[in-house]
């Protein structure tokens, strides 16, 4: 091969590579184009994409709350963390001594022979569930008593998230006030939570971008069809007291 020859073909190699980085420029622009418009919403810079449209609010909602707790420096005390734990445990307690109640009367109330067979049957199905709870709860139990130091860390983590939630829950409604409603995780302050993600999207916090699922982020916060509200004081109770630190908290 000639020197003439060699240069040539370094022109070429060079030429093919040029275009490959090019190419590879040309698609990545094209990707980050089509990119672009798969986003829904931004969340505190964060890109919210169609692929995430399901989780739409919970993504909007949780980033939202978890910046607030720390710009207001929202945590658990010890102490609290104590509370709930102790709490917990004392509860496991006592919905095992209601299991064991529930079975020695279904025991008692089975000796009758002036039982219907319908009665017997279903006293029968009773006791089978009373004494299926109550075996899982001894199996469960002695678990956690092998994995007592394992099962700390944990306690006190679970404890840590319905603490905090709750300390979240009450400084919005002792900022915004506004109706309580019924949750199974506990009471929610309902009208604090549309004033808040109000406020915010005010102040830029975040934007919808596709008016299509507008609506629907919405609905939970002002749709008062799907919720269950507390009158005003009996609310404010409830939200301003650790449901765990009730005698009597909310549903029962």
């Amino acid at each position: 091969m000639t020197g003439s020859e060699k240069v040539t073909l370094r022109i070429e190699d060079g030429k093919v590579k040029m275009l490959r980085v090019v190419g590879t420029m040309i698609q990545n622009s094209f990707e980050l184009a089509e990119s672009e418009t798969d986003v829904i919403a931004v969340v505190l810079g964060k890109k919210i994409t169609v692929a995430e449209k399901d989780q739409l609010d919970g993504i909007i909602f949780n980033t939202l709350l978890q910046e607030y707790a720390t710009k207001h420096e929202i945590e658990p005390t010890e102490a609290e963390l104590d509370a709930f734990v102790v709490k917990m445990e004392e509860n496991e307690k006592q919905i095992q001594a209601e299991f064991e109640a529930d079975r020695e009367r279904l025991r008692r109330e089975l000796q009758s022979d002036a039982l219907s067979a319908r009665d017997r049957e279903e006293k029968e199905s009773e006791l089978e569930v009373a004494e299926s709870m109550l075996a899982t709860t001894r199996e469960l139990e002695i678990m956690t008593e092998a994995m007592a130091e394992q099962m700390r860390p944990m306690k006190r983590q679970m404890a840590r998230q319905f603490v905090r939630s709750w300390k979240i829950n009450k400084a919005l409604y002792d900022q915004y006030g506004g109706r309580v409603i019924f949750q199974q995780a506990g009471v929610e302050p309902l009208d604090a939570f549309r004033e808040f993600l109000r406020a915010q999207e005010k102040n830029g916090a975040f934007q919808i971008l596709d008016k299509q699922v507008e609506a629907g982020f919405w609905n939970y916060f002002t749709n008062d069809a799907m919720h269950t509200f507390y009158p005003e004081e009996e609310g404010a109770e409830f939200i301003r007291t650790p449901w765990w630190m009730m005698e009597h908290p909310p549903g029962e």
